[in-house]
Order: C-alpha cells, then sequence, then structure tokens
C-alpha cells in the first residue's frame, strides 16, 4: 500500500472513530459529518491507491465512488451515500440549526452509524484486497 493510502486510512479511522465518540456524547450532527468524511477519506484512499494522481477536492461520496472504480454500489450503499451527503451539506452549511437538531434523532443517527460502519468496513476490504 503507499504511503500516501495509509495516510488516508488512517485518517479516515480517525474520523470513524470521532462519529463514535460524537454518538456517546449525544452530538448528533457531529456524528453524521464524521461519518461522511470517513467515507469520503476511505474512498479517496482508493483513489490513491489505484491512480497515480490525486483524489479530487469534492465531497459528494457517489461521484468519488465513481471515481475510484469501485464495482456497481448496492441500492443500499446508494441511499447511505445519499443520505449522507444530504446532511452533510447541510451542517456545513447550515441554514437552521434547530431544524437540524429536531431531524437528527437518536435512533436516526445510531443507525447512520451502524450503516456507516458497515460499508466503511467494505471500502476498506477494498484496499486489502478481500
Amino acid at each position: 500500500m503507499k504511503p500516501e493510502t495509509e495516510n488516508w486510512l488512517k485518517i479516515a479511522r480517525y474520523d470513524l472513530k470521532a462519529a463514535k465518540t460524537c454518538l456517546q456524547n449525544e452530538l448528533y450532527l457531529k456524528v453524521f459529518e464524521n461519518c461522511h468524511t470517513a467515507l469520503e477519506k476511505v474512498i479517496k484512499g482508493i483513489i490513491t491507491e489505484n491512480q497515480e494522481k490525486e483524489p479530487p477536492k469534492i465531497h459528494n461520496l457517489l461521484k468519488l465512488c465513481s471515481l475510484a472504480i469501485v464495482e456497481e454500489l448496492t441500492t443500499e450503499i446508494q441511499k447511505i451515500f445519499h443520505e449522507l451527503n444530504n446532511i452533510y451539506y447541510l451542517t456545513r452549511y447550515p441554514k437552521d440549526f434547530d431544524y437540524l437538531e429536531k431531524i437528527l434523532s437518536k435512533d436516526k443517527t445510531e443507525d447512520i452509524y451502524t450503516r456507516t460502519e458497515k460499508v466503511f468496513k467494505w471500502l476498506e476490504g477494498k484496499l486489502k484486497g478481500d
């Protein structure tokens, strides 16, 4: 594995760990943000490993995954990427904080974290050749 790829993977794991810590502390907006960035960075690691150029400085998980030349995504993975993309942009450019807090319930946040963990492990396996 390239050193640059290892770096992407380390920071991706860090973000996933941060998401878990935020979940335990009921910081639900930050859970979504960190779930998104964890997946974004592991995908950028795949791009780095498989291509001779740096990954683009974009945040759309579906677009990044298409650039990573990852096999066709299941409907479930596409759904989580779409959901995380939408919430990520709302947290990055918030217009109504109270609205965000209202829609990001504990159950919804726990669900997104659990699904993110599964997708993360699948993507991480792509780097390890699984």
